[in-house]
């Protein structure tokens, strides 16, 4: 491990350490069996929302139900037993009024019973089960107490909600989308400290910009973030690495991988201003084409991470063909294995893990189906 720089964040510094993992695994990796299977949830005759895939749901602390936001053709949670595999309940939410959600729902914490906690674009929403309105804690507009912010840069006010801890990490960002680092908000107190990442700044080359009628349309990189033992962890899909920030010791690690089976840098960045939408739709078809990785989900069975990336293998536009890889990191997000051994022919973009299987959404002719993985 080596510590690579320093950097200041206000009133204290807080140590960035960059450990690369370039060489590989000298340890002999173990054959990963994969079987694949397929399931699909018993809506019993109600229309489970498929529109736009699988988003804004969370689950209860044991994975036995899913609460997922439909807000869509109706608006409210979706209630689906997952050991059952089948919808067992609707709860109505209210868009506006003293009790309201908005219509813009970006994530879903199920507590218990008495708390069902909803993120939309301005506030965290504290409901009990028959959707009313317990407690409110306010992002967009807040003037939180402690290290300010520069002038020029803005934190989002959606961000990742941790309830066991009462804090929310928020992304910094610079003009259209450029992320500059975090804030770790403590709700309870209403403090605010910011930690900047110098090194995202490299983002800024994956961006595409297209002005159109005196607007400007800006497409940055996908970033994921997710929070696990302490850990807030930020990745993204262009290039093969990980950032987390450890609560424990108030530090920043960066980790950078090397695939044995995929390039590790997605080859279309440089900053690219488009002049056409013709232009833009072809600059983001070859983007997806190069590599492009997946988020970090956990198996809290095996005490490890999956991570899924993808490229693209065709030779003629009308078929599209994947190459497909597994990644497996342990609870460190050391890179442990990966494997392209893999019978999908979808790349998996919305994936979890219950009881040590790996469940990876799918529409099934419009209904609510997925693929579920088991290794040995």
């Amino acid at each position: 491990m080596k510590y690579a720089s320093f950097f200041l964040a206000i009133a204290f510094t807080i140590f960035f350490t960059s450990c690369n993992q370039n060489e590989k695994n000298d340890e002999a990796k173990s054959e990963i069996s994969i079987s694949i299977d397929s399931v699909m949830v018993n809506s019993k005759g109600e229309i489970i929302d498929t529109k736009y895939g699988l988003n804004f749901y969370g689950f209860d602390q044991e994975k036995k139900f899913m609460y997922k936001f439909n807000n869509n053709n109706r608006h409210g949670l979706e209630v689906i037993d997952m050991n059952k595999l089948e919808l067992v309940d609707f709860i109505p939410f209210e868009v506006e009024g003293p009790n309201g959600t908005t219509t813009r729902v970006s994530d879903i914490n199920y507590v218990s019973d008495d708390e069902i906690i909803i993120t939309n674009s301005q506030a965290i929403l504290i409901f009990n089960k028959n959707a009313e309105l317990q407690h409110k804690y306010s992002i967009y507009g807040n003037e939180f107490i402690g290290d300010s912010i520069p002038k020029d840069l803005q934190m989002e006010s959606s961000g990742l909600y941790i309830p066991e801890k009462d804090i929310s990490f928020n992304l910094i960002n610079e003009g259209f989308g450029y992320v500059r680092g975090f804030s770790k908000l403590d709700l309870y107190e209403n403090t605010r400290q910011p930690y900047w990442v110098d090194e995202l700044k490299k983002l800024d080359d994956y961006h595409i910009s297209l002005s159109l009628d005196g607007k400007m349309i800006m497409l940055r990189t996908f970033l994921y973030t997710t929070f696990q033992d302490d850990k807030f962890i930020l990745s993204h899909d262009m290039e093969n690495e990980v950032y987390y920030y450890n609560l424990k010791s108030d530090s920043i690690v960066h980790k950078k991988y090397k695939s044995q089976l995929s390039p590790n840098k997605n080859e279309v960045y440089g900053k690219i201003e488009a002049e056409s939408r013709e232009e833009l739709g072809k600059i983001m078809s070859a983007r997806n084409k190069s590599i492009r990785f997946g988020n970090f989900v956990f198996d809290e069975k095996q005490n490890q991470f999956y991570r899924f990336s993808s490229y693209s293998t065709s030779t003629e536009e009308k078929e599209e063909k994947w190459k497909i890889i597994l990644t497996i990191f342990d609870e460190e997000l050391n890179q442990i294995n990966e494997t392209d051994k893999l019978e999908l022919k979808e790349v998996p973009k919305t994936y979890f893990v219950k009881d040590g299987k790996i469940y990876i959404y799918k529409n099934m002719e419009d209904e609510l189906g997925f693929l579920v993985l088991s290794m040995s």
